[in-house]
């Protein structure tokens, strides 16, 4: 099925062989659509809906995102290099060996997501709700999680050396395993941390 501009819902589409290179797409709805190896770079979305879409290695460089939902997409293989996602939200999505060089994620939520083994160095996610998502064996160093939602959020052998943790909600976050090193926590991140480790803060 090809792509118009004039028909706003998608299910089951392909659109593998599509350019979207500097589309502009506003308001768009697409269900168990497949993005493989499509190209987006540069492209606008703004208030689209992504549902079990597979974008795996597409090319999303410098693609700016808008309030726009991504659900149980995957993205193995993607370029995301100097991608802006702006008030999104990603639930379920599975980032695991994507290229999220420079990505930029600014509030909105990055929930239930897989981004184990991802290089994340000085990522900025500040703010931003990471709620039950996977981080295991990513590389976190020098990075921003200040006054993110931690809850049930998944830190296996990941590195958080330099990481900035003050001002997180800490429940049930699976931090016990993590490589810590100059990792900077408030108060609660220290006493939730020494419980992790069996200890008490006195």
């Amino acid at each position: 099925m090809s792509f118009s501009s004039e028909i706003k819902a998608y299910a089951g589409a392909r659109f593998s062989d599509t350019d979207f290179t500097d589309a502009s797409l506003t308001g768009f709805t697409f269900q168990k659509c497949d993005f493989r190896g499509a190209v987006l770079s540069g492209a606008l979305l703004e208030k689209c809906r992504f549902s079990a879409c597979a974008f795996d290695f597409a090319r999303l460089n410098d693609v700016l995102c808008r309030n726009t939902a991504f659900e149980n997409c995957t993205f193995s293989g993607a370029s995301l290099f100097v991608s802006e996602f702006h008030g999104c939200r990603c639930t379920g999505c599975n980032f695991a060996g994507a290229d999220l060089t420079g990505w930029v994620v600014r509030s909105g939520a990055l929930e239930y997501c897989v981004l184990d083994g991802c290089m994340l160095r000085k990522q900025d996610f500040a703010g931003v709700n990471l709620r039950g998502t996977n981080f295991s064996d990513a590389d976190l160093e020098k990075a921003s999680l200040s006054g993110c939602d931690l809850t049930e959020t998944v830190f296996r052998n990941a590195k958080l050396k330099g990481c900035d943790l003050r001002g997180a909600k800490w429940a049930r976050t699976d931090i016990r395993f993590a490589k810590l090193g100059d990792t900077a926590v408030d108060l609660d991140g220290a006493v939730y941390l020494a419980h992790c480790l069996g200890a008490v803060v006195k």
